[in-house]
């Protein structure tokens, strides 16, 4: 009796794949209700921001591929209403984030101008990932756009990859206003 090895392997590596797919298909679920790793990105203006600079605030954080910027653009437009729609008490207890990864460009000054103009266009600081430590560490999704809510605690309770659905926009708004109440 010959016992074929090939077709043994590939199957087991098929089941393999299947099984592991849904896991990291959906890893950034699992930073849902988990402490925030630390991280630390630098602005086009050479300022550091570190999780610690955000303890004890709300932190809406989208973490983007250059190509994607404008994947989220309702989200950003309508959390920005909602925003400046917010008494002055609860919006200094808001931090809004924007991170490219900046990981291994060249041009750094060109990348460096490109944050600040970007932050002036955006009405919010962009910061840079420039050793990918922020990204590896939230398991970020590359090439699309990544919302992370934060909370006053450091715990993650909202994080999504890809276009977010306007149903969806309607439950960030509910949960940051909630989180603007906690203390």
């Amino acid at each position: 009796m010959v016992i074929r090895r090939k077709p043994l392997i590939f199957i087991a590596l098929f089941l393999l794949v299947l099984f592991l797919l849904p896991i990291f298909t959906f890893a950034n679920d699992s930073l849902i209700g988990s402490v925030a790793p630390a991280f630390k990105v630098i602005s086009g203006k050479k300022e550091v921001l570190a999780s610690d600079d955000i303890k004890g605030k709300v932190a809406v954080l989208f973490y983007e591929a250059k190509s994607a910027i404008e994947q989220n653009r309702k989200l950003k437009t309508s959390l920005n209403v909602f925003y400046e729609g917010q008494p002055d008490s609860v919006k200094k207890d808001i931090v809004r984030i924007g991170v490219i990864n900046c990981q291994g460009v060249f041009f750094r000054g060109a990348w460096e101008k490109g944050l600040r103009d970007n932050s002036l266009k955006e009405g919010i600081a962009i910061y840079g990932d420039w050793d990918g430590k922020m990204s590896a560490g939230y398991h970020i999704k590359e090439d699309t756009s990544n919302v992370i809510v934060i909370d006053r605690k450091g715990i993650i309770r909202y994080y999504a990859s890809g276009k977010v659905e306007d149903r969806d926009i309607s439950m960030i708004e509910e949960l940051l206003e909630s989180l603007g109440k906690e203390n």
